[in-house]
């Protein structure tokens, strides 16, 4: 399946359209798969495993976790001008990531299958949320909506 068309995108972004969105479906194993930072290798992840039912973060790695243990997933990842509008779909959490490279990609536990880089509009420190969104048919794939935007610079 094509993983743009396991989302409808009229209820994906209704409002408002993101700066920018990649789309992905991978094998996840283990019942995780993470976020991270720049295009995927080299990452440390073993200090993002979720926990439970919650995404959780290192800085350069969030890791999110899925119903299943092996199972294979659709994902869009995308990238917001400022606070990205909350969606329908059970709220995994949030988290934060650094991007000195401008790039974030979606990988998978053995990091043989990397997914799509994200190309963000500036490097820096974003907020990450990620909803899990609601399998319509036994034939869909699980799907995730992860969502970022810079971090608020203080005055």
């Amino acid at each position: 399946m094509d993983p743009e068309n396991a989302f409808n995108s009229d209820t994906l972004f209704p409002d408002v359209q993101p700066w920018d969105a990649v789309y992905d479906s991978m094998w996840v194993s283990h019942g995780e798969f993470w976020l991270v930072a720049g295009d995927g290798p080299g990452v440390d992840t073993t200090t993002a495993i979720p926990r439970g039912d919650t995404v959780q973060g290192n800085g350069d790695a969030v890791g999110v976790p899925t119903t299943g243990s092996t199972d294979r997933i659709a994902a869009v990842l995308s990238v917001w001008d400022s606070p990205a509008p909350d969606r329908l779909g059970t709220l995994l959490g949030t988290s934060r990531i650094s991007s000195p490279t401008r790039e974030l990609a979606l990988i998978n536990v053995e990091g043989r299958e990397p997914g799509p880089v994200l190309v963000l509009p500036d490097e820096g420190e974003y907020e990450v949320k990620v909803w899990r969104c609601a399998v319509q048919t036994a034939d869909d794939l699980e799907g995730y909506d992860i969502r970022v935007w810079l971090c608020p610079t203080p005055e």
